[in-house]
């Protein structure tokens, strides 16, 4: 069986992955908190982190994935108040939009998606245990954890405790008996959710959902728990002490991070007006051409959002569906070949490999004369896209243009000919016919790039 590979942030190297039990791989990755419509960013480990599912199905008999909905949160109780609507209602209109554009970037449901709402004893159970164990503490209606008891406290984060103030993002309260413990449990006001428990009518702190929810469903040790980055301090770091304080275990064997998206060069932010929500791209965008743009750089690095992306994107896709047209039939049974890209996915999840593999075979289906041949290619060039959620549309071409790609490369060489021979009328003539059928060209010092708009 082909070897997995994976960048393990908690040993910062790259090990073998080595499951638990190789007949249930158990995977955890931090779902949106639903307070409000997610932003381009917010997709990219949605579909970096179900390529790695899709991968794992394919290596394992069974996969449990769990990811989760955060609906209880300071953020959701005053964008509810602001927006003058009840809670559940602004959770609900979140989720159902959330659901909406996974659905259409091709992100498989994971095999549980729990709400928080729904886990508060879970939670609470949790907590007591680090109570009894002596991890936590009551403090004017609030339970911490002691992060000091904890010996290996920074073991994800590599940072001393001396570094932690500045980035822990906790409220330093002179009922805390260091700045760095955290809330496990506090007292809501009025007009903010709240549960009965031994400690008080109240809510939960952030951290504590996910280590009682991955509980329930994978058990005190998994295999893996993802995240994007800027999760490993101090949200990944606090689930991995409750999981020592409480059950005296690591909580995952293997700590996978994805990197930032920019949007040209450039940090999103409300001051630079640059904030992409991920319902307006996939209004004008579709969704396949969204993922591929996701999964065009290694998901450690940091990606790079821009119009040339999306360009890019949108002519490897045309490529590609075009290839899939020229076949008379396709198998969805073959699997008499060798998955090379499986191969890239399995190196760390090299996704700009796996894209290039793609085009590789859609190279071959092009140059190949036998129909047999092309149709034998065109099966395991689909089969291949499935890995990375692509090529799932059987109506591309008669959403997006009337044209294959080999119509298109045939009618440019032709265009370039006719200006080559000064004849511009015939040159301006093809341009406009693309243009009918939703091709835009552009000349450049490279030669002439074409993409397919969806409003003309």
């Amino acid at each position: 069986m082909t070897t997995l590979q994976l960048y393990n942030s908690l040993s910062n190297k790259l090990e073998e992955f080595r499951p638990i039990d190789a007949e249930n791989v158990r995977m955890y990755a931090c779902g949106p908190t639903v307070y409000a419509s997610p932003h381009i960013g917010n997709a990219r480990p949605l579909v970096i982190f179900d390529v790695l599912f899709r991968c794992l199905q394919r290596l394992y008999p069974k996969v449990t994935y769990v990811r989760n909905l955060t609906d209880v949160d300071d953020k959701i109780n005053n964008r509810a108040r602001e927006r003058g609507i009840s809670i559940k209602e602004l959770t609900d209109e979140v989720i159902a939009e959330f659901h909406k554009n996974t659905a259409l970037l091709n992100v498989l449901p994971p095999t549980y998606e729990p709400r928080a709402t729904t886990h508060i004893k879970e939670m609470l159970d949790v907590i007591q245990k680090l109570m009894d164990n002596g991890f936590a503490y009551e403090a004017e209606g609030h339970v911490l954890f002691r992060v000091h008891k904890l010996q290996n406290y920074g073991i994800l984060s590599k940072r001393s405790l001396e570094d932690m103030i500045p980035g822990a993002r906790v409220e330093v309260a002179p009922y805390k008996e260091d700045p760095l413990d955290f809330v496990l449990w506090k007292p809501s006001s009025e007009g903010v959710p709240a549960w009965e428990s031994p400690f008080g009518s109240g809510r939960p702190g952030w951290h504590i959902e996910c280590s009682a929810m991955s509980r329930k469903y994978l058990g005190e040790q998994f295999d893996i728990h993802a995240g994007g980055q800027d999760l490993i301090f101090p949200h990944h770091e606090n689930e991995v002490a409750q999981n020592f304080g409480a059950f005296g275990c690591l909580m995952a064997n293997y700590w996978i991070h994805n990197g930032m998206l920019l949007v040209d060069n450039q940090k999103m932010s409300k001051s630079l007006g640059n904030i992409i929500s991920l319902d307006q791209i996939l209004s004008k965008y579709d969704g396949e051409i969204v993922r591929y743009a996701l999964l065009s750089a290694h998901f450690q690095k940091t990606l790079n959002w821009s119009d040339q992306l999306v360009t890019q994107s949108i002519q490897a896709l045309d490529r590609l569906y075009g290839a899939l047209d020229s076949a008379t039939e396709i198998s969805d049974d073959i699997d008499d070949f060798h998955s090379e890209v499986l191969d890239a996915l399995c190196s760390n999840l090299n996704t700009p490999l796996a894209l290039r593999r793609l085009i590789e075979i859609s190279d071959e289906v092009f140059t190949e004369t036998s129909q047999d041949k092309k149709n034998r290619l065109c099966s395991i060039l689909k089969k291949e896209a499935n890995l990375l959620g692509l090529l799932q549309r059987t109506d591309w071409f008669h959403k997006s243009n009337q044209l294959d790609v080999a119509q298109i490369e045939a009618l440019i060489a032709e265009r370039n000919l006719a200006k080559s021979e000064k004849n511009f009328k015939k040159a301006d003539e093809i341009r406009e016919y693309l243009l009918q059928n939703k091709i835009k060209i552009e000349d450049t010092r490279d030669g002439t790039v074409w993409k397919v708009v969806k409003d003309l």
